[in-house]
């Protein structure tokens, strides 16, 4: 079932439940009065015709000829010209003094009576149903001569609050329908929104991530809205950085199956050469240096590729005040061999600045920026390693980053001289290394450089 037929049936019971509440209060309401009147009424009328007949009877009535009294009282009460009064005689007599009705005294006399007080004079009162009509029977005994009963018919009452019931149900009726009408359009109109929704939460679910829906209203239903739209952006942009994540895998399991491909082709190829052919002492050891040589930079290589997959995965590291003095002393240990050959000169410049880092994650920062630098420098050339608050830098004064190449140099496997780093050992995961240690660190890196002018990297704390 729908929300809109669930949210009509419920109102709709609710009024309808209301107006049978209503209704049946009003009509016990209207017919407990309209009772009353026509009780009260019948008391008046009876009273004024007991009293007139009863003091005619106490004007005329003399002797003790009871054929002569019969005649007397018959006369009065035709005189009196009321069809619905019946007189019989008083006693354990049964005798019919006056009567133009149906009904006979064992049939008035066999009611259940109470009293009523009507103006100081009390009146008997039954109540009686005879071919679906509806009687008051009044009964009172005069002057010990005669028993008078008085019919006062009250169907009216009853016909009346048969079409007030029916008035009532219809009008019930009326109100629920117009009602659930009502509550159909509004409803209709406030849940358009949610239909929308609703719309646009199918097409998110078939991959139209860009669809937004329009907020009309500003009530729970557009707050509901708007944060449907944050989500579809938080979604849209997830499942954007998903398939640039996955762009860059495929770019990068392609630049790893490259890398790995040229010296595993040179060893395969040599230690073929080594079985199926006879070669000198010289050549031979010449082969089996390659072969050793290529083995370490696959060595190498893996190495880097699980320290980047591990920092891709782990997000805790440990962090402490590292002075600047020891980062740069670790770093221009690791590297003094390989400076000491290319002939490039290190300076370090510190005044006691301290930062929160890794000390063997950062150490191996500086140690990839310093190791870039020197591969980019010229033998003589120096590099400068300074510190200040917030900031390092590795400063060279080599051959210099294109500006158009600065943006990709820390992507994996990317190089600006192909050949070049291939030859040097270099597989072009340092500086992407770096950047992912950078990251934990909440450190960014920027970079000053010019072809023919070096290249200043500039790490920032935050």
């Amino acid at each position: 079932m729908r929300f809109r037929t669930k949210i009509i049936l419920i109102c709709c019971l609710s009024v309808l439940c209301s107006s049978i509440i209503c209704s049946v209060t009003v009509y016990d309401l209207v017919k407990r009065i309209s009772l009353d009147a026509a009780e009260s009424q019948s008391y008046q009328n009876a009273h004024v015709t007991f009293s007139e007949i009863e003091e005619k009877i106490s004007s005329l009535v003399v002797g003790k000829d009871d054929s002569m009294e019969h005649k007397v009282l018959d006369y009065i009460l035709k005189t009196q010209g009321d069809e619905m009064l019946l007189c019989f005689a008083s006693g354990d007599r049964e005798t019919e003094i006056y009567n133009d009705t149906v009904f006979q005294q064992k049939d008035l006399s066999g009611l259940s009576y109470h009293s009523a007080e009507v103006l100081e004079q009390s009146i008997d009162v039954a109540e009686m149903k005879w071919e679906g009509r509806q009687f008051l029977v009044l009964r009172q005994e005069v002057n010990g001569v005669c028993v008078l009963y008085k019919l006062e018919e009250i169907t009216y009452v009853l016909t009346r609050m048969r079409m007030l019931g029916i008035g009532l149900l219809l009008l019930t009726a009326a109100i629920t329908a117009v009602v659930s009408l009502i509550l159909f359009f509004i409803l209709k109109r406030m849940l358009r929104p949610l239909q929308r929704l609703n719309e646009g939460a199918k097409q998110i679910a078939r991959g139209q991530y860009d669809e937004r829906v329009v907020i009309e209203q500003k009530d729970e239903v557009g707050e509901l809205s708007s944060n449907f739209n944050a989500m579809a952006e938080a979604v849209q942009s997830r499942i954007q950085k998903l398939k640039e994540i996955e762009h860059k895998r495929t770019l990068f399991m392609g630049n790893l199956t490259h890398e790995l491909k040229t010296p595993m082709t040179a060893i395969s190829g040599y230690a073929k050469t080594l079985l199926t052919v006879k070669l000198p002492e010289e050549d031979r050891e010449d082969a089996l240096c390659y072969i050793y040589q290529e083995s370490c930079r696959l060595e190498r290589l893996s190495k880097k590729m699980m320290h980047l997959l591990l920092l891709e995965e782990d997000d805790s590291i440990s962090l402490a005040e590292v002075s600047a003095e020891r980062l740069f002393h670790n770093a221009e240990e690791a590297c003094s061999q390989s400076l000491q050959e290319s002939g490039i000169f290190l300076e370090c410049h510190s005044a006691g600045e301290s930062y929160l880092v890794d000390a063997d994650l950062m150490t191996e920062v500086l140690i990839n920026l310093i190791d870039n630098a020197r591969k980019a420098s010229s033998k003589g050339d120096r590099i400068i390693l300074s510190a200040r608050e917030n900031v390092i830098e590795v400063q060279d004064f080599g051959r210099g980053i294109p500006k158009e190449e600065q943006e990709k140099i820390l992507e994996p496997f990317y190089r600006i001289d192909k050949s070049r780093s291939r030859a040097s050992g270099g597989a072009g995961l340092g500086l992407a290394i770096t950047a992912m240690i950078l990251k934990r660190h909440n450190c960014s890196i920027h970079m000053e450089s010019g072809l023919g002018e070096g290249t200043r990297m500039i790490l920032q704390f935050v």
